[in-house]
């Protein structure tokens, strides 16, 4: 576990405060880490950086980013589950349709 450095305000500066973090270019990754708040974890691998952060998402209690549809996405077609906190979105009930 990192305390604070440069990854967690990078994210900071952006408003965000819990995001899985891929160091490293698209073809090269050299690192992958979950962000919550000041503290980083550092995983092996992208996978699991996403299933950490996105279950960060339901054990704090934490909204998804407005802008991003895919952590609902996520939820719907890979974790298969709903709440009564979720946020209709035209796009995630597009592309779950189209998964049918």
């Amino acid at each position: 576990m990192i305390h604070s450095g440069s990854v967690v305000s990078q994210w900071h500066r952006f408003g965000l405060h819990m995001q899985p973090v891929v160091v490293g270019s698209v073809t090269t990754p050299t690192a992958f880490y979950v962000v919550v708040d000041n503290i980083t974890w550092k995983l092996a691998t992208p996978l699991k950086a996403v299933d950490v952060c996105f279950k960060a998402f339901h054990v704090f209690h934490a909204s998804y980013p407005a802008e991003s549809h895919v952590w609902q996405l996520l939820q719907k077609a890979v974790y298969k589950f709903s709440t009564k906190w979720d946020i209709k979105s035209a796009a995630v009930s597009a592309v779950m349709s189209d998964l049918k």
